[in-house]
């Protein structure tokens, strides 16, 4: 869905989802819930309530599928 009402293609790859996209708390979790059913993380949701960028979503992410796959952490 789209949670925010903004055009994904009018959003900057290093935006701040609180100060720039002006998402409150409730969106940030319910675009983190999205994100966890999307790639099956089956993270706690306190993880997605530490996000404030996209990279730092995109990190989160790339990092659990990792674990997920059995790739040691840091591992390029």
């Amino acid at each position: 869905g789209n949670i925010a009402g903004l055009d994904p293609q009018r959003i900057g790859d290093a935006a701040a989802l609180v100060d720039d996209l002006k998402l409150d708390s409730l969106s940030l979790l319910e675009i983190g819930v999205d994100v966890d059913l999307a790639f099956k993380l089956n993270l706690p949701d306190e993880r997605y309530k530490e996000i404030r960028t996209l990279p730092q979503m995109v990190e989160l992410v790339e990092q659990r599928l990792g674990e997920l796959a059995g790739v040691p952490t840091g591992a390029a």
